[in-house]
């Protein structure tokens, strides 16, 4: 089943909060009024109008393509002993099913200082000063629209902006980082008749994930009642979805959906390419749902968690489990 996301136009809300600012400031404001639904129900949207040049993007797009076409052996010199670091291949599960695409990751900060350059540096030897610019601006850009919308979503729950988005947790543990993904469409043995491939269902375990995708779709959410819908591509704009970490500071308010991509087919002829940008916390965070977020008729749902814990639990369990169950009450 198709569907269209609920698009938000960040141009209709606000791009800074003043201090102690209500929820009554917006009161009527149909996009606010969409965004939370959004995070409530589907835990996945559009954002248009978010002020990313579209000419930073198409950059990125042809970068990525051009990174992905070198040469396997080039591309395996990235390969990084650390989880979620550098070149992964593309992997095939058993009749099409839970597999992985080709990616680079490039980890932040506090997991691997540098990894721009550092990567950069075993792909091209002799330097590639383009790809580094335009991977560091967008980088940038995509932190600065993180930090916008997670403003928007505190707002939305009716907290007060200026007190969660500068306290520590929020300002002086945050982390996020770029992983450009390569679906390609290539018919293979071990796929299913059809020729289709289904990445592995999982939820994003950070703050929240800004992806772009080209035209080709493939993208599928998990609704709350259990079934598969399709997201349509739509041009001009960022999906953007919530992640565990999300899901555990709001006290489940708002929803971390699992989600995946089925590609490849004898009608698609063309490869898949996304860029996503994931907004979390450093793994000594603590994540702690608001004391304003829990009352009689929405008990404390989460125990107290680092970030890192997290990460290790949904390294033990399970992508289709996610780390933040195992620290439910």
């Amino acid at each position: 089943m198709a569907s269209d996301l609920p698009v938000i136009d960040l141009s209709l809300l606000p791009s800074t909060f003043a201090e102690k600012q209500n929820l009554s400031d917006l009161e009527g404001n149909n996009e606010l009024k969409k965004l939370r639904e959004a995070c409530q129900e589907l835990g996945f949207f559009h954002v248009v109008n978010h002020g990313v040049d579209k000419a930073l993007i198409e950059k990125m797009d042809c970068a990525s393509r051009d990174m992905f076409s070198l040469p396997e052996e080039v591309k395996k010199r990235a390969i990084f002993p650390i989880p979620s670091a550098g070149y992964s291949p593309p992997t095939l599960g058993a009749d099409g099913k839970d597999s992985m695409p080709e990616s680079m990751h490039f980890p932040g900060q506090s997991v691997l200082p540098n990894s721009l350059d550092q990567i950069c540096t075993k792909l091209w030897p002799h330097g590639n000063h383009q790809f580094r610019e335009i991977a560091h601006t967008y980088n940038s850009h995509m932190m600065s629209l993180s930090q916008r919308i997670i403003q928007l979503i505190m707002f939305g729950l009716g907290l007060d902006v200026s007190k969660y988005y500068k306290s520590d947790l929020f300002s002086s543990f945050i982390d996020g980082y770029v992983r450009m993904n390569y679906y390609l469409n290539r018919k293979d043995e071990k796929e299913s008749q059809n020729g289709y491939k289904t990445s592995m269902a999982h939820t994003d375990i950070g703050i929240l994930t800004i992806l772009y995708q080209d035209d080709i779709g493939g993208l599928q959410i998990r609704t709350k009642e259990g079934s598969w819908i399709n997201v349509k591509p739509m041009k001009k704009s960022f999906v953007v979805n919530l992640g565990d970490c999300l899901q555990m500071w709001s006290n489940c308010r708002y929803r971390s959906a699992e989600h995946r991509v089925v590609y490849g087919g004898l009608k698609q002829k063309q490869d898949r390419l996304s860029v996503a940008f994931f907004y979390i916390f450093e793994e000594k965070a603590e994540i702690k749902a608001p004391e304003e977020l829990i009352n009689e008729e929405n008990p404390k749902k989460y125990n107290v968690a680092k970030f890192g814990d997290i990460i290790e639990r949904y390294v033990q369990l399970g992508p289709k489990l996610g780390g933040s169950n195992y620290f439910l009450i």
